[in-house]
């Protein structure tokens, strides 16, 4: 008995270690690509919050299909791991073919479609004003669609292949790029650029060297050279199925999610600038935080996926086990940082004294939804991993769709609890998601 559970602290100690040595790079790189957008919301905040209302609109539209199409390409990181786990190595060409495939067409497409439609979209929700300010930025972010795609792309495939530190670097160094041109473009150093539509051109360029160096790197590695990427590919019928209902299921979660969010963005346009720059901010946070566990799921799904292509059905258990319980202990430790240091994370972002209250408010309400929906977003992707593609989807559209977009208007508006209400709603849907993806990965475990 000793010798048993001896064996089944070293498996858990080392699950531990595998989880964390694939995901902190992953995590690092997540972290790094919110922290592009925390520059942009604190600098063009400090410049004017104005300014900082139009470029917190224009990324909410960018980033309902973003997310969406990221979801989509999933199937790349997926598969990959599966094809990994089971040996099947002369499958993996076809698998990056494809998601690189997928990735152009789509950035094209919703380029076209933001061009042609976001405009009009966003002027029939939101003040006149505030739609004709976010006018340009989401032109800027619109064209940079395609390559930050062929970036999602890539970096889900390095990620697979447990080349988590190479996307890290990359993000670093863009991350370092977008600095730079944020201090010169946001102040207006440029003539007829400033302010949001310099932050969205920062990022436009940063991202779009990351993408290209990152598909070159690939190409370059010894280690994908057996996969033969830029060679003829064997039809593989099966495998292209597989990976684009794991896209479909994926993509489907993140665009009720990243459609609810935007949806109280514009809630809260509705109510007034000062209500739009501090619900950015909460959400600029949460944003960053969020990630960590965003790279737990990587790493979990990864993990999972390698497992499930084995037939491990005792690591695929472990390894969910030790993935939800390490993103609970992380958004822990953020929530009592934040009771904790609040005020200073409420001035780093504002000095504007209409603002701070708002903010600091939403900041601390935020503590409520942290740990569960840090546990969904984990438990969701370690489903697919598992080829439970179906449930995570429901349950997504349920707690975003079905019930925080209706309390969001009702707390927001109805009431008039301004962005607390629009938190509240928040914490109701994470609460409803985090219980019920972590638990169906549970009950799974005992069939």
């Amino acid at each position: 008995m000793l010798q048993l559970r001896s064996q089944l602290t070293s498996e858990t100690r080392a699950a531990f270690a595998a989880l964390y040595r694939l995901s902190w790079p992953v995590a690092a790189s997540r972290v790094g690509v919110m922290l592009m957008a925390f520059l942009d919301t604190v600098i063009v905040g400090r410049y004017s919050s104005a300014e900082l209302s139009f470029l917190m609109l224009a990324q909410a539209l960018f980033w309902v299909p973003a997310v969406a199409s990221m979801g989509l390409l999933m199937g790349i990181q997926v598969k990959t791991a599966h094809f990994l786990g089971a040996g099947d190595l002369h499958r993996i060409g076809a698998v990056f073919q494809r998601g690189m495939g997928y990735a152009v067409g789509l950035g094209f497409g919703l380029m076209i479609l933001l061009l042609v439609a976001g405009i009009g979209f966003l002027g029939l929700i939101v003040k006149p004003e505030l739609a004709a300010g976010a006018r340009v930025p989401l032109i800027v972010f619109a064209v940079s669609m395609p390559l930050f795609l062929v970036l999602t792309g890539c970096s889900q495939f390095l990620e697979a292949l447990s080349r988590t530190r190479d996307v890290m670097i990359t993000t670093l160094i863009a991350n370092a790029v977008n600095v730079v041109l944020l201090l010169v473009l946001v102040p207006g150093h440029v003539p007829g650029i400033h302010g949001a539509v310099g932050a969205a051109t920062a990022t436009l360029i940063a991202r779009s060297l990351q993408a290209v160096a990152l598909f070159i790197h690939i190409l370059r590695l010894e280690e994908t050279k057996p996969f033969d990427l830029l060679g003829r590919q064997a039809p593989d019928a099966q495998g292209a199925a597989e990976q684009r209902h794991v896209g479909y299921a994926t993509g489907a979660s993140y665009f009720i999610e990243a459609a609810a969010f935007a949806g109280m963005t514009l809630f809260a346009g509705r109510i007034s600038e000062e209500a739009v720059a501090a619900w950015s901010i909460i959400l600029n946070f949460a944003s960053i935080v969020f990630m960590v566990p965003m790279g737990l799921s990587a790493g979990c799904s990864v993990l999972v996926g390698k497992a499930y292509g084995a037939h491990d059905r005792e690591g695929l258990k472990r390894m969910g086990r030790v993935s939800f319980v390490s993103a609970a202990a992380f958004m822990t430790v953020v929530v009592v940082m934040m009771l904790i240091f609040v005020g200073p994370i409420t001035g780093l972002y504002t000095v504007d004294p209409a603002l701070r209250p708002l903010v600091h408010q939403g900041l601390l309400l935020s503590c409520l939804f942290y740990i569960p929906d840090g546990l969904q977003v984990v438990a969701a992707q370690a489903l697919r991993a598992r080829k439970d593609v179906l449930a995570p989807t429901v349950i997504h559209y349920l707690s975003y769709g079905a019930i925080m977009l209706p309390l969001g208007f009702v707390f927001a508006l109805t009431l008039g609890w301004g962005t607390a209400g629009l938190v509240g709603a928040v914490v109701v849907a994470s609460a409803v998601s985090g219980t019920f993806q972590t638990g169906r990965f549970l009950w799974l475990d005992r069939a």
